[in-house]
Order: C-alpha cells, then sequence, then structure tokens
C-alpha cells in the first residue's frame, strides 16, 4: 500500500514537470534590440556584479536514494541569463523534492524501494531578432516498471522578458493551423512509418493521426520555433508529441516541424522578417 501511494504521489509530480508546461518563470527583461532594430530599454535593474555569472550551468546529485541533474545549455546562458537561471533555480528545487520522496520511502520501505532519479535539460533551438525558443528534456524514474519522460518548447521575448506564443505571432491562427494541419498529418505519417521500418502502412498511421489530432490541439500544443538555413531566422515551428499522444509508449516521443512557408502568410507584419528559409531539423 506504502508503495501504490508513493508512487501515485509521484506520478503527480512526474506529470506536473513534463506533460504540463510548468508555471512561466517571472523573469525580468534582458538588454536585446527590438525587431526593428532599435535599442529597447531594460526594465531590469543592473544586476550585482558576478550574480549571474556566477549561477552555474548544471547541478548533480548522487546518493543511494536518488540520482538527479539539471543541465541549462552555454549558450542559453548567453542569450539569455536571466531565464537560464530560473530554469536551473526551478530544476533544482524539482531535484530537491524528489530526492526527499525518495528518503522518505527508502526509510518506510527499504525492501521494496529502488533509486529514484531525475534528469532535466534545457538547450537553446533557435534565435532571431528578440525572439528565442528553447527545449527542455525531463527524465524521471520512481521504482516502476519503467521511466518516464516528456518534452517541452517555449518561446520568449526577450524584449520584454515574457514567454510568448505561436498563436501571438499570427494574424489569424485558427487559419493558420488549418494549413498546417495536413502537413503535422502527414508527417507523423512518414515518422511512424519510418521508425516501423516500413512494416506500417502510412495511411493507417495518417488516418490514425487525424483522430488524435486537429487544429485545435495543434496550436494548444508544445510547440517551439526551428533554426533556418537562412541566418538569422526561423525555418519554421516544431510540435512536440509526448509518448502516448499519438503512437504507443514504445515508439516515443516525436517531433514533427512544419516549414515557415505553409503559415507564413499568417504572420503578423512585425515578425514576417523573422521567417525565412528552410527549417533545420535536428535528428
Amino acid at each position: 500500500m506504502l508503495k501504490l501511494a508513493v508512487s501515485a504521489a509521484m506520478g503527480v509530480l512526474i506529470l506536473t514537470g513534463c506533460s504540463k508546461k510548468a508555471e512561466t518563470p517571472d523573469v525580468e527583461p534582458t538588454p536585446a534590440t527590438g525587431i526593428s532594430g532599435e535599442a529597447q530599454p531594460a526594465s531590469e535593474p543592473v544586476a550585482e556584479p558576478g550574480s549571474l555569472a556566477d549561477v552555474p550551468h548544471k547541478a548533480e546529485v548522487s546518493n543511494e536514494a536518488f540520482v538527479g541533474s539539471v543541465t541549462v545549455g552555454d549558450s542559453l546562458f548567453e542569450v539569455a541569463p536571466a531565464l537560464a537561471a530560473e530554469l536551473m533555480k526551478d530544476g533544482k528545487g524539482r531535484m530537491e523534492a524528489m530526492q526527499s520522496d525518495a528518503e522518505t520511502y527508502k526509510e518506510a520501505d527499504p525492501e521494496y524501494f529502488n533509486a529514484y532519479s531525475l534528469s532535466i535539460e534545457w538547450t537553446l533551438a533557435a534565435k532571431a531578432g528578440d525572439l528565442i525558443s528553447i527545449e527542455g528534456f525531463t527524465s524521471a524514474y520512481t521504482g516502476g516498471a519503467h521511466g518516464n519522460y516528456g518534452t517541452d518548447a517555449r518561446i520568449y521575448d526577450l524584449a520584454t522578458g515574457k514567454e510568448v506564443f505561436l498563436r501571438d505571432l499570427l494574424s489569424d491562427p485558427d487559419a493558420a493551423m488549418q494549413d498546417a494541419l495536413p502537413v503535422v498529418l502527414s508527417e507523423i505519417a512518414r515518422l511512424r512509418s519510418e521508425k516501423s521500418g516500413g512494416s506500417g502502412s502510412e495511411e493507417t498511421f495518417r488516418g490514425e493521426a487525424a483522430d488524435a489530432v486537429s487544429a485545435d490541439s495543434l496550436i494548444g500544443g508544445e510547440i517551439g520555433l526551428v533554426a533556418s538555413t537562412e541566418p538569422a531566422a526561423f525555418g519554421g515551428f516544431v510540435v512536440h508529441f509526448a509518448p502516448y499522444e499519438i503512437a504507443s509508449y514504445a515508439e516515443g516521443a516525436y517531433k514533427v516541424v512544419v516549414p515557415q512557408t505553409v503559415f507564413h502568410t499568417f504572420l503578423k507584419p512585425q515578425y514576417e522578417g523573422l521567417f525565412a528559409g528552410e527549417p533545420v531539423i535536428e535528428e
């Protein structure tokens, strides 16, 4: 009974960290250049010398009850140091919470206890103008049959220090998603067929994707931006699908890229110049 209770409690923690976006860090803006190219005033008070520079880019914990790590990429610290520091702080807080639960469980029921683990990683995916896109990966194990993992994608405006969403960049998000949906469904089918070694029908995979993904769910999903073949531009957007969301757990997560040419006509005027070229797709 204790094992079930603790596993259930940890399930809530993992789902909070992986399947849902964590509450956006209250990040003050960093000095940046506006989309128009004009310097934007920074409302952030000048940090004390060395305060952000001293923030470690990686933290690790390892003992008999828990093994954990949180890493924030160097390039993210270079571009958005305040945001990177907040992500480190949030990751360390999650590690401390899981370590505490693991140690409590180990003490209460050592016979059935298996060491917990948590790994969190954030990287800079793309940047153009004042917009950056970041990607997160979290994997966790709490003694069950297998671990859980999930991905996260976020877009930030450095001029304001706030998180923005793809819908904020579009003049007509609904129409844009209607045009993007067939591309997403076809790409899901192609990727699933490729992962199956050609043993599955793309037509069948596309039909299954159509049952799971709609234009409405697409705009509300885990969406980030991807780099372009053109310098200082975005080549499109990427949708992250967690395990179980569009396929079995064994197939894992999927990342589906939509080229900017599919939705460029729907971009608000101030963002049109930030999207060009073809998407750079990382495997």
